[in-house]
């Protein structure tokens, strides 16, 4: 379905944030892109969505491929309409509005499909039950995981392709981030939506993805199947927080993060 080749991105035409990124996401897949802040994270998922552009950003070179068209500096509500949906970090609900109209402009982007827009709000409310009772609830003054409910929901109510997820749990409780993912499953077995994740709790977002691509300093260091990721020992090490504990070595003995890196050598 997405098939991003070796891109290249600058902001302002000077600063080069992504340096040759490649990854893709097959029909029906959940993926998750790992690492530290500043890695170019968000960064890929921009240029994927065209949310790049806003930013001054752009895609100097490489292809990104959806569904076998070309779809680089690409304006955003063309990605839009082809069936990208990006859930931008920060909970972006419209806070003057209810939780229903907030839904209801989800929709827009619906087209005609032959489905009324109750039997569009019902199924979201179907995966995000905590909702209805909140629908006529102004969304400024909803708790910080309803709102991260809340525009799931809303990019999902367009009936997305492709779902890019950035920092889901960024400020909410582990429980709750922990329910928001089982939720995310749910909707990608039950309506086979492809998602692309951006998530700082590694452990979470592998253990709930199949594939996964380790970020740093606009490269892409590692990739391969989540599980095989969490089985490495630098993934343990400098992402799952499991570094040589009871193992009787000295925390002078382990070695900084950026000076070792055995998956370049």
């Amino acid at each position: 379905m997405l098939v991003v080749n070796n891109i290249e991105v600058k902001y302002f035409g000077i600063v080069l944030a992504l340096k040759g990124i490649s990854l893709e996401v097959a029909d029906g897949e959940i993926r998750t892109l790992i690492g530290a802040n500043g890695a170019g994270k968000t960064t890929v998922l921009r240029s994927i969505s065209g949310l790049l552009k806003t930013n001054e950003g752009h895609v100097t070179s490489g292809s990104i491929m959806f569904d076998g068209k070309r779809i680089e500096n690409r304006d955003p509500e063309q990605i839009g309409i082809m069936g990208i949906t990006q859930v931008m970090e920060g909970r972006r609900v419209l806070e003057h509005l209810t939780v229903e109209e907030n839904l209801r402009l989800g929709a827009i982007a619906c087209h005609s499909r032959g489905m009324s827009l109750k039997w569009e709000l019902d199924r979201v409310y179907s995966y995000f039950p905590k909702l209805v009772a909140l629908r006529n609830q102004i969304s400024g003054y909803i708790s910080g995981g309803e709102q991260q409910m809340l525009v799931i929901g809303r990019a999902l109510i367009s009936h997305p392709k492709l779902m890019l997820l950035d920092e889901l749990g960024m400020g909410l409780a582990p429980l709750l981030v922990k329910e928001i993912f089982e939720i995310l499953k749910e909707i990608n077995a039950t309506e086979k939506t492809s998602m692309l994740l951006v998530e700082q709790n590694a452990r979470l977002a592998l253990s709930c993805t199949q594939y996964g691509y380790v970020i740093e300093n606009g490269r892409v260091v590692l990739d391969g199947p989540s599980e095989k990721l969490m089985a490495n020992e630098d993934i343990k090490e400098f992402y799952l927080g499991l570094s040589a504990v009871g193992s009787g070595k000295n925390f002078r003995d382990v070695k900084h993060y950026r000076r070792r890196k055995r998956w370049l050598g």
